[in-house]
This record gives structure tokens, C-alpha cells and sequence, in this order.
């Protein structure tokens, strides 16, 4: 298959790749979106698979869904997990997918470069804090650059809804992404996720930590009216 630029099904394998792991609460669902950089040629961010995990799924049986999803990838990529509701969650992925996890401590405010080295277990995993709106604003420049591709499907789409819909307001402090009552921004701030992770000045240090087989994956996606 001939290389396109436009659809990740033909890169090859994404540099690295990665799954971006949005952790649900109650009533929730939590997410596994692949994706990675393009392997060659310009900058890309590509998407190739987004998930809605089963919901009511907490600790082992979570860590289990998100396993089924990493298999699929042959166990093969950089694991970028939310724990901001759930800092206990950090040992099942641990015991999961060993070293291969990023934590992220989301929040209002950070730019996602603090980091601490928490123990888990017998072991030490990075956790970075980084701001909501700034997830959401990486993502937003991404897209107004041209700089992202996505698998055309029902969750892709879903996840485009989810961010038109978010409601901006705007305070001393800068714009904040508010969800509105009864809908849900798990498989935007997915996306988001991956992007912060796929253009971190850390991701090849985080690399170093195992050895991937670079393996492959499976259109373009805009994101023009969202501000």
C-alpha cells in the first residue's frame, strides 16, 4: 500500500505508538485511543482507533478492557493514563503494563512539563500535571495547523461532537473548557491526551524505558469552528 499522508492505515507504524487512557468516573465511561506520530515526511499526529471502555468497570477489570485493547497492538505501546480521580489506579497498570505508563494528573492549571517520580509498588512511575484547557488548546492548535489525521468512525466523530460542544468561558486566568450537564468529553480529552503526549519534549526519554517493535495501525479530521 501506497504511503498517503493523509490516512494513517497506510504509515506503516506510528513514532511510537501510543495509547491515550481517559479513567471515567461512576457514571463515565473511561477510553483506550491509539495513535501516534507519522513515521515519515511532515509532523503528523495520527488516529487510528477510539474506544469507549464498558462501563462500571473499576481497577482490575478497567486495567483488563485497556489490556484487550493494547494486545491488539501487540503489546506494544507507551500507555498514557489519567489518574486524577483515581491515584490507586497507578498499581494495576503497573502490575498491567509494567513500565511502559505515563501518569497524568489533570488539573486546572500546568503546562504539563512538572513532573514527580511516585512509587508504585517496588517501583517508580512518572506522573506529570498539566491543565485541562491546556490538553484542549494543544489539541485546538494541532488541528487549526493541519496536523492531524483521524480514522473516519462512529467514535471519531463522536469525539468531534464532544468537543464542539464543550462551553468556553473565559476568566482572568485564561479559557476554560466547561462539559455541560449531561454530556461527556472522554474521547475528546483522549485525543487530547495523545496529542499532548505524541509532541512532549520527553517522549523519547519515555521510550528508553522498553523497547517497541514498531508495529502498524489502521483521513483527515478538522476541527475548524471550535474556539
Amino acid at each position: 500500500m501506497r504511503f498517503n499522508r493523509d490516512d494513517p492505515s497506510t504509515w506503516g507504524f506510528f513514532s511510537p505508538l501510543i495509547i491515550a487512557h481517559d479513567v471515567g468516573r461512576c457514571r463515565d465511561r473511561s477510553t483506550a485511543v491509539v495513535g501516534g506520530n507519522c513515521p515519515v515526511g511532515p509532523p503528523l499526529l495520527g488516529i487510528s482507533e477510539l474506544e469507549e471502555l464498558p462501563q462500571g468497570l473499576f481497577g482490575s477489570a478497567r486495567a483488563s478492557a485497556l489490556a484487550a485493547v493494547d494486545r491488539r497492538h501487540n503489546h506494544n505501546a507507551l500507555i498514557i493514563a489519567d489518574l486524577s480521580n483515581d491515584p490507586t489506579y497507578a498499581e494495576v497498570l503497573r502490575e498491567t503494563f509494567g513500565s511502559r505508563v505515563i501518569g497524568l494528573q489533570i488539573s486546572r492549571h500546568g503546562d504539563g512539563m512538572n513532573f514527580e517520580r511516585r512509587p508504585v509498588g517496588t517501583a517508580l512511575m512518572l506522573i506529570y500535571t498539566v491543565g485541562r484547557s491546556h490538553l484542549l488548546e494543544l489539541l485546538h492548535s494541532e488541528l487549526q495547523s493541519d496536523l492531524v489525521r483521524m480514522v473516519d468512525d462512529a467514535n471519531s466523530r463522536r469525539a468531534y461532537e464532544q468537543l464542539m460542544n464543550l462551553e468556553t468561558e473565559i476568566r482572568d486566568s485564561g479559557i476554560i473548557y466547561k462539559c455541560l450537564p449531561g454530556q461527556h468529553d472522554d474521547l475528546g480529552i483522549s485525543c487530547a491526551m495523545l496529542a499532548w503526549a505524541a509532541r512532549h519534549p520527553h517522549l523519547r526519554d519515555w521510550m528508553g524505558v522498553f523497547a517497541p517493535r514498531w508495529t502498524s495501525p489502521p483521513q483527515r479530521f478538522g476541527w475548524g469552528a471550535f474556539t
